[in-house]
Parts: structure tokens; sequence; C-alpha cells
């Protein structure tokens, strides 16, 4: 009987979790780890850049100013928090703080003669550097905001970024300390919400930014910045003319109905005592919102106020939705609705209560719904009612790791470019602090997939200039991983690039067009097989290279498994290196893929068992790509006819290049190409597993290499009856 083929185009279905693998529509994937469905067809999931020249540029830093004529500096480093992980540069010289000590030495990668660091005290000592040249200093901090800060240019926002302890701005390709004089105190899970409006005149633009911790008198609080300025102000409005009770913080702010309206807020006095106002929506006078002594008075008719939501629930988040302010609550949603009353301006009013949202930074504004995580679901709220966007993968929300204050760690940003949602959260496999996985969202589609990555926070970043020749290397690596149309809406300037942080302090593009991940971690110490890397987030079985590392360089550019996790701050490799390290040494991911089909069966309906001798799959052409191709027969998900295969059996290579191949005839400029992969199968059900095995994980050219699927081509034999 001749074969009769099925073809699986366009893709639509993403992943789908909501039934057996058996009963999912054709082009469902049961599976689908670091690769995404987009616009009709499978993608590998997209890969990070370095937003500086180096990985120098691309992280979060403060500026301790110049070596002396001599290469030396003496100071005390600011802030609070000082210890193993962090680094100094001058110019192209690293330091590394391996070891705590009052003071010790640090690692060095130049030709200083004393290179000492007081981790009690802060206390820092180099001599004998380059001289004249700038010193940085890398806190090594989570990055806990990145966000954007208004200005009178037109479409030209300025990134703002955040550590628990200093803000930072990104000024001539590099960050750098904003305002190293304010000092915050927050733990890695209290995010900056920031809010751009209006400062004492109608014509300034300020940013205001809180952590959603109360002003202790020298730190935290509420501040404030003019869009021109370099300080932040401290905004302590005091509630009541005698001056008994003050706002010492709040957990978001906004700019609605020419006011600034606190939610969830701390008052009191914090030199008494301070309470929390979970349920409250507080408010600023008509106009200035800045005025300490006079903007906020609630015993003063027709200047500031409150209102408490008829419910002891706290305040979460909130979205503007077109001219209405959503607010979610923890499990129910509400409006905080406009009345045109100078007395009393806003009134609750409930729009749902069962959904609300458990994570401040999970809300993503559109123009008709506003999404958001909740306890049981991701919802959306078009404004007269909540309902769950996520049945095709019920299930996830609730893997959603709630210890070490993991719900406050979901972290959601809006591609527009792509169409696609992105959350970071922290699975509950294992225990983690900060997150291990990005939940994908095609809202277009309404496809779902998951990436296996560490992000703290996302935002957005507008680049001053056009990509040039002279620049293009500092985004792409080589040229084979180089796949953006050259005059793309991604090399313009003012593009909107959505970035990433992560929790050692680093900052990356998220490009879409790239394969590969960018530098993410630095190596505090390595010996045997041991490294050091602070807060590395890292689990037995991933994949990482190293690079840059001095003196071992027998590891660089090489791929290894992580062997054990030791601790948070130390894994083992799957090999033993001589030499004595001196520092600057990264690990970058490598991202593998696991994409599993449904279990196709197209004779099911008729009672007929299958025969599939081979199929054809149409993948975008690449310049030396490859896959491994695993499949699963009878219901069987878990135990693979590779795997299972008997000694001395012959099965044949389960390899699928994406490169043309010669022989074949393929044309080698075709964009898209057919390649065969031959199975032997007869059963029930077929399943089949795209990945990349253990010897194309550690080819970082296999490994980098893009992978898209278009088409999938089924040849289908009868082969007798599914019973006997």
């Amino acid at each position: 009987m001749p074969l009769k083929s099925y073809l699986i185009a366009p893709q639509g279905s993403g992943l789908v979790r909501n039934l057996e693998p058996w009963l999912l529509p054709e082009d469902a994937f049961s599976e689908l780890e670091n690769a995404y469905v987009w616009r009709g067809r499978v993608r590998k999931r997209w890969g990070t850049s370095l937003t500086g020249s180096d990985a120098l540029e691309s992280r979060l830093r403060v500026n301790l100013g110049n070596t002396d004529g001599s290469g030396n500096i003496s100071l005390t480093v600011p802030g609070a928090l000082f210890g193993v992980g962090q680094n100094f540069s001058v110019g192209s010289e690293v330091f590394t703080v391996n070891v705590t000590g009052t003071p010790a030495n640090m690692l060095t990668t130049g030709a200083a003669t004393t290179a000492n660091y007081n981790t009690s005290t802060g206390a820092l000592v180099i001599n004998g550097a380059a001289a004249a040249t700038a010193c940085y200093f890398y806190p090594a901090q989570p990055v806990m905001g990145l966000r954007t800060r208004e200005n009178p240019s037109i479409n030209a926002e300025v990134a703002v970024a955040f550590d628990t302890q200093f803000s930072y701005q990104r000024t001539g390709g590099a960050w750098t300390d904003l305002d190293i004089a304010t000092v915050w105190t927050g733990t890695s899970s209290n995010f900056f919400w920031t809010a751009n409006f209006r400062g004492a005149n109608p014509y300034d633009i300020a940013i205001y930014a809180t952590n959603n911790v109360s002003y202790d008198g020298t730190s935290n609080g509420i501040r404030w910045m003019l869009s021109t300025g370099t300080t932040w102000n401290l905004l302590r409005p005091q509630l009541d003319a005698g001056a008994t009770r003050y706002l010492e913080g709040c957990r978001v702010l906004i700019g609605f109905k020419d006011r600034l309206v606190a939610l969830n807020t701390i008052e009191g006095d914090y030199t008494v005592t301070t309470n929390s106002y979970s349920n409250r929506a507080r408010w600023s006078q008509n106009g200035n919102p800045t005025a300490n002594a006079t903007s906020w008075l609630d015993d003063t008719p027709g200047v500031g106020g409150y209102v408490d939501a008829p419910t002891k629930e706290a305040i979460i988040t909130v979205e503007l939705l077109r001219d209405r302010l959503i607010v979610y609550f923890e499990s129910s949603t509400w409006e905080l609705v406009y009345t045109s009353d100078t007395q009393l301006p806003f009134r609750w009013q409930q729009l749902d209560s069962e959904l609300g949202a458990e994570s401040t930074f999970s809300v993503v504004g559109f123009d008709k719904v506003a999404l958001g995580v909740g306890n049981v679901g991701v919802h959306a709220c078009d404004g007269v009612s909540v309902e769950r966007i996520d049945q095709k993968i019920p299930d996830e929300v609730f893997l959603i790791h709630n210890g070490n204050d993991g719900v406050e760690r979901v972290y959601g940003v809006r591609d527009y470019y792509r169409e696609m949602v992105y959350w970071t959260f922290p699975d509950s496999a294992s225990d983690p602090t900060f997150p291990t996985r990005v939940l994908a969202y095609n809202y277009h589609d309404a496809d779902w997939a998951i990436f296996k990555d560490s992000f703290t926070c996302f935002g957005y970043l507008q680049e001053g200039s056009d990509l040039t020749w002279a620049t293009i290397g500092e985004r792409y690596p080589a040229w084979y991983v180089w796949n953006d149309p050259w005059q793309g809406p991604q090399t313009q300037s003012l593009f909107a690039w959505i970035v990433s942080g992560n929790q050692q302090g680093w900052v990356f593009y998220v490009d879409t067009d790239l394969p590969t991940n960018a530098q993410s971690l630095s190596i505090t110490d390595m010996s045997a097989n041991q490294l050091t890397v602070i807060d590395h987030n890292l689990m037995v079985g991933d994949y990482v290279r190293v690079e840059d590392a001095e003196g071992i360089t027998a590891l660089n550019d090489q791929i290894f498994t992580v062997d054990s996790v030791v601790d948070s701050d130390t894994i083992t490799l799957d090999t033993v290196f001589a030499g004595t390290y001196t520092g600057n040494g990264k690990l970058r991911r490598v991202s593998n893929m696991s994409i599993k089909s449904k279990q196709w069966n197209p004779g099911t309906p008729v009672g007929i068992q299958q025969r599939m001798p081979y199929m054809d799959f149409l993948v975008d052409r690449t310049n030396a790509g490859e896959v491994s191709i695993d499949y699963f027969t009878n219901f069987d998900d878990s135990s693979s006819v590779q795997s299972e295969a008997q000694a001395g059996v012959l099965l044949g290579s389960n390899v699928l290049s994406t490169a043309p191949v010669s022989s074949l005839g393929q044309d080698p400029a075709g964009e898209r190409q057919w390649h065969r992969y031959f199975l032997q199968s007869e059963g029930s059900t077929i399943q089949i597993e795209i990945f990349l095995s253990d010897t194309q994980m550690r080819d970082f050219e296999i490994a980098g290499s893009d992978f898209q699927l278009n088409a999938t081509l089924l040849y289908i034999d009868q082969s007798g009856r599914i019973t006997g």
C-alpha cells in the first residue's frame, strides 16, 4: 500500500498541557522548552547580548574616580554591602574579591603592585595600576529594576537601573552610578516601582521611585528626581497639619487624574511607629505632589486624602486600562473609580471577587486588557470582568516557587516587536532564591512556551545611535549567529530593546534573532574542578561555557556540564584543571532545546496501527547547525526507541542537519530546505523529540546555531488493527 502523507503546518498550538499527549491537536507540543511557536513556525528561544561593548560596560558599576599619576587610588567604597564576588576595574585590569579580609589581597589580571580590600569597612587600596584612569566598583548585587525615565525628547526615554543599594543610568554605552549619595537598603525581593509624573511646576518631568521599604531617616522611602537632575529628593509628605503623621513608603505609585496616587502605604512617623495600610489608596493634591508640608494633607479639605478598600486583602499592583485604574489585590480585582468630587475624588468598585494578582511586577498592560499572574492562574482584566487565559497550561502557575519570596520575583514585560509577553519566575522543582524559568506567551496566537534561564527583571532600553559595521561585533559575536536583516528595526536608533538583569548585576539585550546567550556570570575563584560563582542559580546537568579566565586558560571557550551543586555559590564541572586562577573569568549559559510533539496516529479513528518509515522536516538553512531526533511509540513518552535499542541493532543516525547537504542536490542558498529523518517504527502512536545531544551541546558552533521548524511531513502506512 502506498504511503500516505500528512502535512503539519503552520504550527499554531504551542505548549499544551491540559490534555494527554495523544489528545493534543496535531500541531501541539507536550513539551516546549527553550523553543516557542511564532508566526506559524517553531523557533529556538531567543538569545541575549551584552548591553555594552564588553562585560565590564554591561554590569551595574560605580565610578570611584581616577587613579593618580602613579596609578594609585585609596578610598572607602560607598554603600554598606562589601564581600566576596565583587569586582573592581582600572582600564582593562580586573580585580576580583575572592576572600574576606580586613583587608585581604584581591586577584588581579594586570600589573598593580597592591590590590587589597577590606570586606568589613569597604576600604580599598590599589597601587601601580594604569595612571589617571577611571576606577570602577562592581557591587554584584541583583538587578532590582530596569525602568524608563521620561524626558522632553519625544520617544526617547532614558534607561534607569537599580540594584539593592544604588541607582544607575546608561551613559556612553555603559552603566554608571546615578546618585551614590542616596543608598537604599532593600532585600533581593524589594524591586523598584517607578512612575513618571509632573514635579513642582506643570512643565517639569520627574521620576518617582519606591522599593516598598519604609524611610528610616537616611534611606528608602519614596524618592523623586527631575528629568534633568542627578540627585534623588526625598518625598516624605506630612499627612496632617500637626505633622504627626507622614507617608513613609508604599508598594506602588501612579499618576492618575492629575494626582499622584500611592497604594498599599506605610504611614506614621519612623522615629516613633509606622503602620502598613495594605488596602489603602492615598493621593496628593491636584498638581504639585512634591511639597512635603502641604501637598498630601488629609485633614485639609480638597488637598490630599485616602480611601480604604472594604477588604483586608493587600493591594499588590495596578495598571491603567484606557482611562481606568485597575487595582489587583491578592485574590480579587478592583477599580479605583474617579468621582470628580474634590472632597473624595476616588472610590472603590469591585470587578472580581476571586481572581487577583500575587506579583507586583507581573502585570502587563494592553490597550483592551491587563494581564497579571495570580495565585490560581494568569488573568486578563478588561475593566468589566477578569478571566483566566492560561487554559492550555492550567497547572503551570502552581509550579511557581512560594518560598524565598518567590511570588514577589515574578516579573513580566511585553515584547511589542515580536508580539510576546515574558514572565520570569522561580520554579518549584528546586528551592531557588532567584528565578529559574521564563514563561513565554505569544498573545497573537495564544501560545505558550517555557525557557530555562535566570533573570531578576525586565525593562526597555533605547539606543541613541544606529548599529553600524563598526559596532555590529558588539551585538553579534560571530557571523553565523547574526540573523537580523541589515535594515531591520533592531538596527535603528531609539528602537525599544527589551533588556533583562540578573542576580550578579549584569544587564543584557533580549535579542529574538540571536540564538546564543551572552556571558552572564562572573567567576570568583577556580580550583581543581570547583568554581566559586556567587548566586550562580545553576542546576546539575546545565551546560556552561568558560570564557576569559586568566591563569587557567586551557578551559577557555570550552563547554562543560555542571557536575554538582555544592551550594548557592559553588559548583563543580565535569572536568579537572590545573593552574592558578587570577580572575576575570565568566560563564556563558548554553541552552538546550526539548521539543516533544503530540502522540500521533492518523489511523486511530478507524482503529488501525501505523507504520512510519520516515518523515520530513522543513527547516531554516544554517551554516553548520544540526539537531538530534528521538522517538517514542505506543503511548510511552519516557523510554525512547533510540535509548532502548538492543545491542547489534542498527537504527541509523538520529542527527538531522539544518545545513545544506550537497549530495542531496539542495540549493546552498535556499532559505528553507527539506531534510529527511528515517524511523523504524510501528505502533498505535508515534511521538518525536527534538533536542541537542551531549556531543552537539559541547560544540559551540552547533549549540549556537539557530533552529526554526516550518513544517513536518509524516509518511504513514497502515499496519494492522490496534488490537488483535
